[in-house]
């Protein structure tokens, strides 16, 4: 019976790192909304993966007359690592799936780190991972962050200050030329 709350808990507690009812009220305007790969949802749930099927494996192994919860809890696994997740961003802050909401106020800088990156907490803050499955789209994801955060420190709006940035144009047709011209963007 103990074993049985420990592995609900332990259910509970993994589901609850994405998936917050109440706190995911977004605040600002959203400005990116970037998906986990899968190999990155796997890594983000490895630690609660590892309990669970221990939990599940204990149970069996202890009473098997109550296998139907020990395949409740790995199926409930499986579904939480194929849940589609994302990282949504707007002008004042992230959010991962529907946790709660961090201000960029609450971070100092990003930094590269095993499985991802990390948004480096201000004193007295906590920081967060950024879960990243390592692919080449992963540099330029990590610059976005970086330039995101940077703007929100000089208290500007992130739209507006993207709105500023060089867009490339296409030649005009019939001048024969094959390269892009950058020039400042529209105001």
């Amino acid at each position: 019976m103990v074993l049985t709350l420990f592995l609900i808990l332990a259910i509970l507690l993994s589901w609850g790192r994405t998936y917050r009812p109440g706190l995911s009220q977004l605040h600002g305007t959203v400005i990116h909304v970037e998906r986990v790969p899968l190999l990155a949802r796997i890594r983000m749930h490895a630690t609660a993966i590892a309990i669970v099927v221990g939990l599940a494996l204990a149970q069996l192994i202890l009473n098997p007359g109550t296998w139907i919860v020990a395949v409740l809890a790995l199926i409930s696994i499986v579904v939480l690592v194929a849940a589609p997740v994302n990282y949504t961003i707007t002008d004042l802050g992230i959010r991962l799936g529907l946790s709660s909401f961090r201000r960029w106020t609450e971070f100092a800088a990003v930094r590269r780190a095993p499985g991802g990156a990390r948004l480096i907490g201000v004193p007295k803050s906590r920081g967060m991972h950024i879960w990243l499955s390592g692919s080449r789209g992963d540099d330029e994801f990590l610059q976005f962050l970086r330039q995101t955060l940077k703007i929100a420190y000089k208290g500007t709006s992130v739209a507006s200050a993207r709105q500023g940035e060089q867009q490339p144009v296409e030649p005009e047709a019939g001048t024969g030329t094959d390269t892009m011209a950058m020039v400042p963007a529209s105001h």
